[in-house]
């Protein structure tokens, strides 16, 4: 379906994506580059880098003992926890109220950083590779709610009484009513910013149901937006009301069981998240 024009210009209304953002997006999936760059890179960004130290000595990245250099930090969390926590801020930063999906200011954000670390336990109970990128993808997955919420002024009633009309889910009724989702700008905001193609896929069809085609990033992103949702993070007007393709977590190999211990692990890890953030 092709995206709304107006809103593809309305991309270009967002806050330009920090540099250091830029830079780690470029070293993804590249095990190539020398750890000094990336150190440099974040080393250039005094407002990054000590929030990067901090993060590093925080209950949710923090390993058994204290790091002090910038340098030991960027071991510990590797580039993809890097650019987590240089988006993460950003992302915050864009986060406002979402009456469209019934999301207060932070709730839109809480969901999809806690779907970040979703996918870092599905990929602790997956039989077949996760790749990084999917932890990325994941945080960014519903970016496109912010340009929908700024241009569709619409509230949330409105597309749940279509939903109860047609026996749709939320995703269809907003397809309906706007005549594109909030998944499709999400996808064109990640090419705009020169995400690999991989994230920006992902992102675009993390609601498809069937998807025309599985891959790893995609169904770890399908895969960590239900543990989510599940465990009752960011649920607004959708709640539940959405269709999930079961060959995600079976290309995966993640079996119930271990659905349901990747769900409890996040569950657990809510607490140091809110924390790790200054959130109540």
């Amino acid at each position: 379906m092709p995206v709304c024009d107006d809103l593809l210009s309305a991309i270009e209304t967002l806050d330009p994506l920090p540099i250091t953002a830029q830079r780690l997006i470029g070293m993804l999936g590249n095990d190539n580059i020398p750890l000094q760059n990336v150190v440099d890179v974040v080393e250039n960004d005094p407002a990054v880098a000590a929030n990067i130290l901090r993060m590093a000595n925080s209950p949710l990245y923090g390993g058994r003992f204290k790091v002090e250099r910038l340098r030991d930090a960027v071991v510990r969390l590797g580039t993809t926890a890097l650019l987590d926590i240089a988006m993460g801020g950003y992302l915050r930063k864009l986060s406002t109220k979402a009456p469209l999906y019934d999301l207060g200011e932070d709730e839109l954000w809480l969901h999809s950083a806690v779907a970040g670390l979703a996918v870092q336990e599905l990929s602790r109970e997956a039989k077949n590779d996760v790749p990084g990128s999917a932890q990325i993808a994941a945080l960014v997955h519903d970016i496109g709610k912010l340009i929908m919420v700024r241009y569709r002024k619409v509230h949330a009633s409105v597309i749940i009484e279509r939903c109860q009309e047609k026996g749709w889910s939320f995703i269809e009724a907003e397809r309906d009513l706007f005549g594109c989702d909030h998944a499709e700008i999400g996808g064109a905001v990640a090419r705009a910013w020169d995400f690999p193609e991989a994230i920006a896929h992902a992102i675009a069809h993390h609601h498809d149901s069937p998807l025309e085609e599985g891959n790893a990033t995609l169904d770890a992103v399908v895969a960590a937006n239900f543990v989510t949702k599940t465990i009752g993070v960011g649920l607004g007007a959708e709640g539940l009301n959405l269709r999930i393709d079961q060959g995600c977590l079976v290309r995966l190999g993640v079996d119930f069981d271990a659905f349901c211990r990747a769900c409890a692990r996040t569950a657990a890890r809510l607490g140091d998240l809110r924390k790790a953030y200054g959130l109540n």
